[in-house]
């Protein structure tokens, strides 16, 4: 019998071990925590949004577009969602979101826990594996307290450094990187953008719908739309976070990075004036902080009366009307200065990774037979909404029935 060696427990070591083992495969699962699928409980605020209607290359960081499509086209959506209802997952879709109907992430790892169970695979947890090394045609697999064993086959799915505390250092690179195979710098994505520019403790936790543009050099590179919350150092929410790997990335090539903020998307600018001037002229005798009440949240307004050097107990009638107007204005166009993004230990996933001219579509080495690479090592990272967990589940299913299904020695 085929034995494969499947080093991580996460999405995709998961889904490559039911699969290897689905194929025949005598398959062990490796897992340095406690527990298998932790990352999973905290997916989609604990919900586990797993996939989109929307899947296609275009929502995914990667240095090969082509790549990311054959893989998607091999195992997309739809063949998840029949994966899962397989399973005995009922499934419900919200704006192309799809999540378990219970909206508990646990049911969808405790499927998977199921499934690990019927196909015999065998888990070990509080095992680090440290090293892979070739002995003639097979594979040692080392761990840390130094048991070894030998396998056919073996499925690196480790994840990649999201999450990892800075004492936590080996990890899948490593291993990789000793077998020779190559890794991009890596950066970390969907995480908060520390900013200047405004009195981001003061603005703590507000949320505002927003468009945000993002400028390199001073050049346009990309705008988003969605929610965004302001944090004591910066700003975060979805529509942040999607744009963090390019911010990462172009702050590490010391490029000037600002963010350009439009905090009330949907109203132009000409019915704005139309809605403010009248507004003055109603209420001469209001402070300007019961003037901004019902233009946007309380501590917005106050930051937005103070960075024109005016007071909230100022009156109406003694600021300058165009002054008052650009204030109200300058929400849909506040700019600030992009200084940093949060550390690998606070991102949710890891751009760079593995080069994937380096794996074949079945996600093999082409360094090395019967070694396979899936999930976020890989140099392909998603934005938010379910195209992460996708690229996790879509990589380990096809690398599992690959390593499972190859003939024995």
């Amino acid at each position: 019998m085929k034995k494969v060696g499947i080093i991580g427990a996460g999405a995709s070591g998961l889904m490559a071990a039911i699969e290897a083992a689905g194929e025949g495969a005598a398959v062990t699962l490796f897992e340095k925590k406690d527990r298998v699928g932790k990352k999973i409980l905290v997916t989609g605020n604990g919900r586990c949004n797993f996939t989109n209607a929307n899947l296609s290359k275009d929502h995914y960081y990667t240095d090969d577009d082509d790549f990311v499509e054959r893989i998607l086209s091999k195992f997309g959506n739809s063949e998840l969602l029949m994966y899962f209802t397989g399973l005995g997952l009922l499934i419900r879709e919200k704006n192309g979101y799809f999540y378990p109907s219970c909206d508990q992430a646990s049911a969808v790892l405790d499927l998977l826990r199921q499934a690990l169970t019927e196909k015999n695979v065998e888990v070990k947890t509080d095992s680090n594996v440290i090293s892979v090394s070739t002995k003639n045609d097979a594979y040692v697999v080392t761990l840390e307290n130094g048991d070894t064993y030998q396998f056919d086959a073996v499925i690196i799915a480790t994840g990649g450094k999201a999450g990892l505390s800075p004492k936590e250092t080996v990890n899948g690179y490593d291993i990789l990187n000793k077998l020779n195979h190559k890794s991009t710098k890596l950066y970390p994505a969907l995480t908060q953008i520390k900013c200047e520019g405004l009195n981001f403790k003061a603005l703590s936790g507000v949320k505002s719908d927003c468009v945000l543009y993002l400028f390199a050099d001073e050049n346009l590179i990309m705008s988003q739309g969605g929610e965004l919350l302001f944090t004591d150092s910066g700003i975060s929410g979805i529509v942040s976070f999607q744009i963090s790997h390019c911010v990462a990335e172009f702050l590490d090539n010391k490029k000037k990075v600002e963010v350009v903020l439009d905090l009330l998307p949907g109203i132009e600018e000409e019915k704005l004036k139309a809605f403010i001037v009248p507004k003055m002229l109603l209420h001469p005798n209001q402070t300007l902080e019961e003037f901004f009440v019902g233009i946007h949240n309380k501590k917005l307004n106050t930051e937005i009366i103070k960075r024109i050097g005016l007071k909230p107990s100022m009156k109406v009638s003694d600021v300058d009307k165009d002054t008052l107007l650009n204030a109200v204005l300058s929400l849909k166009e506040i700019t600030v200065k992009a200084v940093d993004v949060n550390g690998f230990d606070k991102a949710q996933v890891t751009g760079g990774g593995i080069l994937t001219g380096e794996v074949t579509d079945d996600l093999e080495s082409k360094l090395h037979k019967n070694l396979f690479i899936t999930g976020e090592l890989l140099n392909v990272d998603g934005l938010c909404g379910g195209y992460n967990l996708q690229w996790a589940f879509s990589t380990g299913i096809i690398a599992g029935r690959a390593a499972g299904k190859q003939e024995d020695k």
